[in-house]
């Protein structure tokens, strides 16, 4: 069975993976922690993570889903371009995508939504400032699955775990977290 990749970047969200994590450990979907480099991680409520692999040495050919958690200020990632180069090497792979609240920016710039149909929880005016997004394809909406990608606002992180959960066919029980 492949893997789930989750992508970690300094001040992501720990509380829009939580409910995903379990989903995924209940369905004994295996997981590995990807960061931009391998050094310590924190979260934006101060949770230390040191990632199992980074962007650079990761195996794509073990993985078959890659989720990216929204992050509070992201305006260090707005020109990482290894962190472009990265999703547009995984576009090859025809993954399963879940990006949540801010992160649909990072699939945006990358190209990843271009033919899309997706929701995030940056406003109009911030994607119009930040570009890349096709307003086409924006549905207001809490979660938006469209071929094999999840997007979702924050807030709404247990309906994106229980869509992603489904999407990846995994058996978990939904009534923990209700």
């Amino acid at each position: 069975m492949k893997i789930t990749g989750i992508l970690l970047y300094p001040r992501f969200s720990e509380y829009e993976l939580s409910v995903l994590l379990s989903v995924l450990k209940q369905g004994e979907k295996e997981m590995v922690t990807i960061g931009l480099n391998r050094e310590l991680v924190v979260g934006e409520a101060g949770l230390p993570c040191l990632p199992h692999t980074d962007i650079h040495q990761v195996d794509l050919a073990n993985l078959d889903s890659l989720i990216l958690p929204g992050v509070d200020d992201f305006a260090h990632l707005v020109d990482h371009q290894e962190l472009d180069n990265f999703l547009q090497k995984t576009a090859e792979q025809q993954f399963v995508y879940g990006a949540i609240s801010s992160a649909p920016y990072f699939l945006a710039k990358s190209g990843l939504l271009e033919n899309v149909k997706y929701t995030t929880g940056l406003t109009l005016e911030q994607r119009n400032f930040l570009g890349h997004f096709n307003e086409e394809n924006y549905v207001d909406a809490p979660v938006v699955t469209d071929r094999h990608v999840v997007t979702s606002k924050g807030a709404y992180f247990i309906d994106f775990a229980f869509k992603l959960g489904s999407l990846l066919n995994l058996k978990f029980h939904q009534d923990w977290y209700r």
